[in-house]
Parts: structure tokens; sequence; C-alpha cells
């Protein structure tokens, strides 16, 4: 081989090396901190993007389609209050406890209009971690977010209390009276959903149900039944206002069972009491970076006794997302959604 063309391919390597980022890695002895993570990546691929693109990127909301969003924006200087008068009545809402994390999106209504007597089941159109969900919808330029999200391990966020009104979709009507979630899917057709965020869903859907005193739950195949709520449907999917694919045909298909299953664990669970977290109550965990100060161990549950995920080494530094305490030994989550370090193995930044 020529020697010029040796020093080109050579050359042609390292730019390949700097492009990615992982000049001081390309041999594979050097693991890269959170900074190159799944979650991460996610989050990065949001940065400086034009506010409609990512809208359409969680399929959630089309600003252009709600009349009622300068409104909106204009009454979100009210100070929360413990409870709501709609029709006469003094209604107190409360937010799952099935919420395992908290960011609340500045992209509501404060406060809903009528009582919540609907669901809207969307899809993500992607299978973002409910951090990265949270990082679409903590931006205002997004015009966008939803009540909860449910991301495809199972795990659910508060992004918008039950007490005010999301911003999800595109008709104001129906996200003033309905509970939106958002659904880690596939991204293209037919946006299949893992069986762990179907069966969490089902469960959010029954708790919310329960909570606000919905009876049951009625899904129907006709679009305007739907929309005018007509024989008693209270399920809606976005498509219903907009020009979109949402929810998606898979579960567009099973909105039939999800209705089943739900009204199974509602028949199952009559005359017991459901108690949510009051809104007033909530609060935002803030996140923080760690140093880990010695090797030490992921584990997929806070514990001792939850099951290992890998190893995480000294001076690497990671993103906290939320703490708990097991057994005095205080636990903190990692961002990438690995898992939980033992916070005695770590320094805060």
């Amino acid at each position: 081989m020529k020697k010029s063309i040796l020093i080109k391919l050579v050359i042609a390597m390292l730019c390949m090396c700097l492009i990615a980022g992982t000049f001081a890695g390309c041999s594979g002895n050097n693991k890269q901190p959170e900074t190159t993570s799944e979650s991460a990546e996610e989050l990065a691929a949001f940065e400086n993007i034009d506010p409609k693109e990512l809208a359409e990127l969680t399929n959630c909301y089309d600003p252009e389609a709600d009349t009622d969003l300068d409104a909106a924006r204009s009454n979100n200087n009210e100070a929360p209050i413990a409870g709501t008068i709609i029709s006469g009545q003094d209604i107190t809402f409360t937010n799952s406890s099935l919420v395992e994390y908290t960011r609340l999106s500045p992209n509501k209504t404060i406060h809903r209009n009528h009582k919540i007597d609907t669901i809207t089941i969307h899809y993500m159109a992607g299978k973002l971690t409910v951090e990265a969900c949270g990082n679409v919808f903590s931006e205002s330029k997004a015009n966008a977010s939803s009540n909860y999200g449910v991301d495809d391990d199972g795990r659910i966020a508060l992004y918008v209390q039950e007490w005010d009104r999301s911003w999800c979709s595109s008709n104001a009507d129906n996200d003033h009276r309905a509970v939106t979630i958002e659904v880690a899917s596939d991204s293209s057709h037919p946006y299949t959903v893992s069986d762990k965020a179907y069966n969490t869903t089902i469960k959010l859907v029954a708790d919310i149900c329960k909570r606000n005193e919905i009876e049951k739950l009625v899904w129907s195949d006709d679009k305007e039944a739907r929309i005018k709520h007509l024989d008693g449907a209270n399920m809606t999917v976005h498509s219903d206002f907009a020009d979109t694919d949402c929810p998606g045909e898979y579960l567009y298909s099973r909105m039939g069972d999800i209705a089943k299953q739900v009204n199974s664990i509602l028949e199952e669970t009559k005359g017991q009491t459901v108690t949510g977290r009051k809104c007033s109550e909530e609060k935002q965990f803030e996140e923080y970076l760690v140093k880990i100060t010695k090797t030490t161990n992921v584990r997929r549950n806070p514990g001792l006794k939850g099951s290992f995920v890998m190893k995480v080494n000294k001076n690497e530094v990671y993103t906290i997302v939320d703490e708990r305490t097991v057994d005095n030994i205080k636990w903190g989550k990692l961002k990438n959604g690995k898992g939980w370090i033992n916070l005695a193995d770590t320094q805060k930044k």
C-alpha cells in the first residue's frame, strides 16, 4: 500500500473517532461516563430543535389546533388551591401513588374546568424513558405535555398534576376532562408497546378511574360516540381531534381490551378505597450530579437484595434522579435508567 493512501486512511479513522466524541476511547479500554448513556443520547436528540418538530416527536399536541392555548398561557400565573369548584362541586384532585418519577411541566392550564371522566391514551412514537419524555415536556417551546408517562420498563411518571389540564390531545375540551397518558412504543407502524408498558398502563388507568369515581370504562369503535360521549363512551384518542396516527394501530386495536381489564380490576376492588397523593403535596425531585469515589455495584432495585446490573468505576460522574433509603442505606437512582447505586460510595458535585 502506498504511503500516501495509508496516511489518508489513518486521518480518516481519527476524524471518525473525533466526530463520534470517542477519540480517547477508540481502543475500547476507556469506559465513557453517563454522558454517552442511552438516556443522555435520547436527551441530546431534543437540543436546539424546532418547537413543532419537538411536539411531533412525542406526537402529543398540535398548538395550532387548540384555540384555548393563548388563554391557557395567560392563566398560568394563578396560585394552586386545595380544591376546585366545578359545576358547583368542590373537587379535591389527587395524583396516582403509582408514580415513580416526577418532573412537572410548565405546559399546562391551571386549573382544569371539568371533572375527570375520560381517559386518553397516546403513544410516544419512540421508546423514551420517563426522564427523556419529561425533558421534552420541560421545554416551554414544546407547547406539549401529558398528565402521565409510562416507559418501556413500565415505570410511571407525573408531568402535569391531575387538577391541571395537560396540553396533549389538540383539543381543550377533551384535555379539560381527560387524564392523558403517553406510553412508550416503537417508532413505526403498528407502534407496538411492550408488555410491561401495556400492563402498567392498565393498572394506572384503573387507579385513575378508582380515585375519580369512574365506575366503568367504556370504549366505542365509533369516533362520533367517543367525541360526544354517547352511550357512556369515556375513552378518546388523539386521532379523534387531529390528523395523526396516535395512538397507533397496536394500542387502538386494544382499547377494548384495556377497558375490559380495567373494569375487571374495578369490579375486584369494589368497595375498597384507593388513596392518591394530594396535588398540593407534589414536589419535584431536583436532579444532581455525583462522582463515584470507589468502584460500586449498580442494582436493579434499591437495597442490597436488588439484582446486580453492572459496576461503575471511581471518578465517573452520574446524574441522580431519585433517592430511597433501604435498611438505613441511602440509594440513588441513575438517570440513564440502569438502576440504583449506594450513595455512600459517591460524592455530590
